[in-house]
């Protein structure tokens, strides 16, 4: 993988310039971590890219190896995110857990893995996961790098056991494990088999992806909902609907 072209600083820089400074209200947002781990990472990015369709907006954290293993340059190009972070956001956790409303992990490395399954959070990537799994909220991590270390699968048993237990620790904290393939249907949380464009309820009109804002939006005359099958509510929606007590009912 080809060395960074130019600093994490500047590619922050540009992104904010880029996105007037500040990121949208009106939208989900999601921090995608790297770590130093560079297999099939091609294939992950183009789930990756896929947010922005269920209006996510995305930044971009590095790690320390990530900076310097990574092409970083073409991950903002292809991800367009609104800001890129670096290993000195260590000392910004705070605002980082105020900002997104989930993490995601696409190269998890035993390195990450076993530090934030022991507690070990002195640098920025472990410390980020620990603090979101800390404060309940969301983490989506993919372990294929540490299944696949150097791009192929463990053959010492003991070591398998390891990685296994370190992986089931996490998801034991809450992290939520996705894979090649089924990254938006875990992040989602519904699949994308809807045929229908448009949801009615109460003479509220919907896209086939409500998102927090359509919540936040609806004023019903009863607080309920009807949705077509496959319509896709995103994880805020969610929380939203739980939180105004709304009830969904799905057209059969």
């Amino acid at each position: 993988m080809a060395k960074n072209k130019i600093t994490l600083n500047v590619l922050a820089d540009i992104t904010k310039k880029i996105n007037g400074g500040n990121l949208s209200n009106s939208q989900e947002k999601a921090l995608i971590i790297f770590t130093g781990s560079n297999i099939d990472l091609n294939e992950r990015i183009k789930e990756l890219r896929k947010l922005k369709d269920y209006d996510i907006q995305v930044s971009l954290g590095f790690s320390f190896m990530a900076e310097r293993v990574l092409d970083t340059h073409s991950f903002v190009d292809a991800l367009k995110p609104y800001e890129v972070l670096g290993e000195e956001e260590i000392f910004n956790l705070e605002d980082i857990l105020n900002s997104y409303s989930y993490v995601i992990g696409p190269n998890i490395t035993m390195n990450t893995l076993s530090k934030v399954s022991q507690g070990l959070i002195d640098s920025f990537v472990p410390n980020i996961i620990w603090t979101y799994l800390y404060m309940g909220k969301k983490v989506y991590l993919d372990f294929t790098s540490v299944k696949n270390y150097l791009g192929k699968p463990c053959k010492n048993m003991e070591i398998g056991n390891i990685i296994e237990d370190h992986i089931n620790t996490l998801k034991k904290m809450g992290a939520v494990e996705i894979e090649e393939g089924n990254y938006i249907d875990k992040i989602i949380g519904t699949p994308k088999t809807s045929t229908s464009n448009k949801a009615t309820s109460e003479g509220s009109v919907f896209n086939k992806v409500i998102t927090e804002r359509d919540i936040i939006n609806y004023s019903p005359s009863s607080k309920s909902m009807v949705l077509p099958k496959g319509t896709i509510i995103t994880p805020l929606a969610k929380d939203r609907i739980k939180e105004l007590g709304i009830k969904i009912e799905i057209e059969t």
